[in-house]
């Protein structure tokens, strides 16, 4: 039976477990993560009898209509279990969503089967490089703009370091930079959660900090590198745009294979649906690996009230 269960008493030790043995588990739906990554809002969950099949389901408002929602920086969520996840079991979950959310607006994972909402789906896209070839055979795979990048960059000496810059050094070099431009939506409290989810994955050993310095020891690019079960996850980057021809996110994931080269690891580009951006992440040997996200209303004005809150936005 699934059942509602409202986040006070989300059973944690139990959500964490069927997360982490689910077919395709990540850190970022455990309770202590969903917890970050909701701020102010709220997460309750559905649950099917003794958690072996869960779902979060982070809820809030807008005029006045609650909807089910994906937080900025997850880039997964859906149905979690050890078991299969049918067809049958995806529509029962959904058809147990709460009457009082008009809206649902979620991601799924690659283990939820959806035959039956096909026609609610909006197809993503993410990238992935296996990491289990050595070095040479990893960057041999290379485009020949990538390979021309990376060399064009190793020409200025650039330095990776860890750890060297703070977290919010690096979401700067982001908002001073690329957050300047119209098609992004962050506000100033999601860069707050970005900061206290970043400090949470530090505070577990799952977040590496990695910054590229020029040869006097100015920091110019960073990213964030999450080690999210059985992937690595380039969660989120910033760059200095005064430096772009030192090419230097070409010199810090070139880094980061040759570091992570010959482990059972996958790299996950996280994206993107952009053509420029998913480029870059194909040069590097990225395969495309399709996500899906739900996304349908309950009432028609609701779709109304979205466009409006659009236009004005605009």
């Amino acid at each position: 039976m699934i059942r509602l269960v409202k986040h006070g008493d989300i059973d944690a030790a139990r959500w964490n477990e069927t997360i982490g043995a689910s077919g395709f588990p990540t850190v970022f739906c455990t309770y202590e993560m969903l917890d970050a990554l909701v701020g102010d809002a709220t997460w309750n969950a559905l649950v099917m009898d003794d958690y072996d099949y869960v779902m979060p389901l982070p809820e809030r408002s807008k005029f006045g209509v609650h909807y089910v929602y994906s937080p900025f920086f997850v880039s997964q969520m859906g149905i979690f279990s050890a078991k299969p996840v049918t067809a049958q079991i995806t529509s029962d979950f959904f058809n147990a969503l709460p009457s009082a959310d008009k809206h649902v607006d979620l991601l799924l994972n690659q283990s939820n089967a959806t035959d039956f909402i096909d026609s609610y789906t909006i197809s993503l896209v993410t990238h992935t490089l296996a990491l289990d070839k050595d070095y040479q055979a990893l960057s041999s795979a290379y485009s020949q703009n990538t390979k021309r990048n990376v060399k064009a960059a190793r020409k200025f000496g650039l330095v990776l370091k860890n750890d060297e810059v703070g977290v919010e050094q690096i979401v700067r070099l982001f908002q001073e930079n690329r957050g300047q431009q119209k098609e992004v939506r962050f506000k100033p409290k999601d860069y707050e959660i970005l900061t206290q989810t970043a400090a949470l994955l530090k505070s577990q050993g799952l977040l590496e900090v990695l910054s590229v310095h020029t040869p006097d020891g100015q920091p110019i690019a960073g990213a964030l590198m999450v080690r999210d079960f059985q992937r690595y996850r380039f969660w989120f980057s910033g760059r200095d745009a005064r430096f772009a021809d030192q090419k230097a996110m070409f010199f810090l994931l070139d880094e980061f294979v040759n570091r992570h080269a010959g482990t059972p690891f996958l790299l996950d580009f996280n994206g993107s649906m952009n053509e420029n951006v998913a480029r870059l992440y194909k040069g590097f040997g990225g395969q495309p690996l399709p996500i899906k996200m739900i996304s349908y209303s309950r009432q028609i004005y609701w779709n109304l009230l979205l466009k409006l809150y659009r236009m004005i936005r605009k």
